[in-house]
Order: structure tokens, then sequence, then C-alpha cells
């Protein structure tokens, strides 16, 4: 194993997770680029962003799930499921697909595909606000019928390309299904972890016999990763209890930029720059976070301050 993944593989594991944590998406976009830089191929490297999410993200998942509501009619019977339903049925054929795309047609159609879809996302995401939580009302059965079609083709793209899910889910949720950015976090996170597990198990077998190095090094990243996940969904709580869900939603484009950006230098032939920018984007999401973490907090504090301050009593007139 190259010696410098021992000091590299944590830290993106932490930089990529943050964001993941935050947004509710998987961070493949970081660590696969930072994988090719390293001299890991292409299968290798979307497998190893895939698998190492799961350490990363299977305790806040277990904490947040029972949140999302799972009673008749709710976000969790209604949308989660079907979503998780279809992604776990899907994400099994990614790898194949990968193989088949790579053999025959390269990766060029697929690339020009999701440049198409990361645009839309991107745009959609700028132009619209998250909605008020006003509780949770109950879903008609043809939303749940739709939920369950994202999610089969969210189980293929993300299994393909080691995105996650959440960046097909997300907008999906906020903007078509329009749920409250509290429900759709803990929607998306769980996503991430159905798609990781199945997703990332089809690329731990090569050649008929198991992948160590690929099971090591996606050990070697979630070193990282399992506190930067956990880190970024309280951070997104914090922004959420101080009135930042639209700022929530509207910087979620930055992902999605980065991915486009990605697409587009990768498709110019550009990749060494692309695998650097995303390194940069990173760093600079990273930062972000936790500034928006700390405005959070002095707002919530002071808010709390004012709560329990004592009102001053009004200065009497001398008596004549």
């Amino acid at each position: 194993m190259n010696w410098l993944l021992y000091a590299v593989g944590p830290v993106i594991g932490f930089l990529g997770m943050l964001s993941g944590g935050f947004w509710g998406v998987g961070c493949g976009w970081i660590v696969v680029p930072t994988m090719l830089i390293l001299g890991f191929d292409p299968l290798s490297a979307v497998g190893i962003g895939l698998l190492q999410m799961v350490p990363s993200t299977v305790l806040t998942v277990r904490r947040q799930a029972p949140e999302i509501g799972w009673g008749p009619g709710s976000y969790g019977r209604s949308l989660a499921l079907p979503i998780a339903l279809g992604a776990f049925v899907t994400s099994f054929v990614g790898r194949p697909v990968n193989d088949w795309l790579a053999a025959r047609l390269g990766s060029a159609p697929l690339q020009w595909l999701l440049l198409g879809v990361i645009v839309f996302i991107a745009v959609q995401t700028l132009l619209s606000r998250t909605p008020e939580d006003c509780g949770c009302p109950a879903i008609p059965r043809s939303r749940s019928v739709i939920a369950l079609g994202a999610g089969l083709v969210t189980g293929v793209l993300s299994s393909l390309l080691g995105i996650g899910g959440g960046l097909l889910i997300r907008p999906l949720l906020s903007s078509g299904f329009r749920v409250p950015e509290y429900y759709t976090g803990r929607i998306v996170r769980l996503l991430v972890l159905v798609t990781t597990v199945t997703g990332g198990a089809t690329y731990l077998v090569r050649a008929g016999s198991f992948d160590w190095q690929v099971c090591g090094v996606s050990l070697l990243v979630a070193a990282g990763g399992v506190f930067g996940f956990p880190l970024g969904a309280h951070l997104h709580e914090l922004a959420l209890k101080a009135g930042f869900a639209n700022w929530i939603h509207k910087s979620f484009a930055v992902v999605a930029l980065a991915l486009l950006l990605n697409t587009l230098l990768n498709l110019a032939g550009r990749q060494a720059a692309s695998r650097v920018a995303m390194l940069v984007i990173a760093l600079g999401l990273s930062v972000y976070l936790l500034v928006l973490g700390r405005v959070s907090r002095r707002r919530l504090a002071a808010e709390a301050f004012r709560r329990t301050e004592k009102p001053k009593c009004p200065r009497q007139a001398p008596s004549p």
C-alpha cells in the first residue's frame, strides 16, 4: 500500500464526509478523484468511494432514522421506504453496467448524461426555496410510486459513479415532494447508507477473489470519515435551528457545481486539473461549513440570552 495513503486517506475521508453529513450526500466526488491521483484504477477508486461511506454513516443513520417517522402516510413509509427499496434493488447492477460501458462505449456518453442532470440540479436548487416545516402531511400513493422509480434510477447511478445517491434524491425531496429540510437531511443520509452498502459490496470481488486492497483502503479513508460525517450532521442541526434552512438548501448547489466542473474537465481531457480542483473545493467547503457552524452557535446563544434576560424596570420619577 502506498505510504502516502496513511496520511492522505483519513484526511480526505474527513473532508468529504463532513460535506456528506451536512447535506446528506455521498462524497465520492472527492474520494474517487483522490484515489485516481494516488494511482488506483477507476473501478477500485469507485469501490473505495462507496465502501468508505459505510462505517462513516451507519451510527448517524441509526440515531436519526426513527426521527423520520414511519407511521401510515409519513415521510418514512411513503417516501424514504420506496426510495431505499428501489435503490437497494438496482444498486447491485452498477458494477456490471460500469464494466459493459467501459468496454464498449467508454465513459464519454455517460459523462454527458451526468452533465445534463447536474446542470438541471444546480439551476433548480439556486432558483428554489426549501419548504416550511408545517408537519407531515399525508403522502398520496402516486408519489410513493414516483419515489420508487426515483430509487431505482438512483441505485444504478450511485453504484455506477460512486456518488452515494443523495445528489439526485435531495432535489427531488425538497423541490419535488416539498419535504422540509429537517426530514430531507435524514432521508438522504439513510439513502446514502443503503446505496453504499449494496453498491460498494459489488466492488469487493474481482476476478473471482476478494479484493483486500480495496477493502483496506476503504477502511483507511473511513477512519477520517467516521468523525467527519457526524460532525457534518451536527453542523446541519445547528444551522437548521439557527434559521438557515434556506441557506442549507441553496448552498447545496455548490456540491452540484463541483461535480459539474469535474465532469467538464474530464470531458476536455484535463483529468489532472479535475482531480486537483476537487481537492481544493472540498477544502473550501469544509472551511465554509465550520464557519457556518460557528455563526449558527453565536446566533443560537444570542437568542437564548434574549429569552433569559430579565427586563429592566423603568426608572421612576423622583417624588415631589
